[in-house]
């Protein structure tokens, strides 16, 4: 008796488990055009964010006042709202060639 409640205990913790991988990994937000990335050096307080279009076009480069944790999903919201606003007001990638165009 002892042995199929021990076994039962760990089917549910399995499954809790599956089910926690599954609802972080839906909490992961991705910016829907584009992308962007952070760089942190060493020994300096700030972090540099390049936003780019989908074909690799740099469209802005700013500096973070303070360091970014990108683990965190609050900075990766923050992030992917000013990657939309900088994508908003590029006005060289719409007539950009993307990188699949170039024969």
């Amino acid at each position: 008796m002892k042995l199929i409640a021990h076994c039962v205990l760990v089917g549910l913790l399995v499954a809790a488990g599956m089910q926690n991988r599954a609802v972080r990994s839906a909490r992961q937000p991705f910016p829907e055009k584009g992308f962007w990335v952070a760089e942190t050096n060493p020994g300096k307080k700030s972090t540099i964010v390049r936003y780019y279009a989908h074909s690799n076009h740099l469209v802005s480069e700013t500096t973070e006042p303070e360091l970014l944790d990108i683990t965190k999903l609050s900075v990766r919201k923050y992030l992917n709202g000013k990657l939309r606003k900088e994508l908003e007001k590029d006005t060289t990638g719409q007539s950009a060639i993307k990188l699949y165009e170039i024969p």
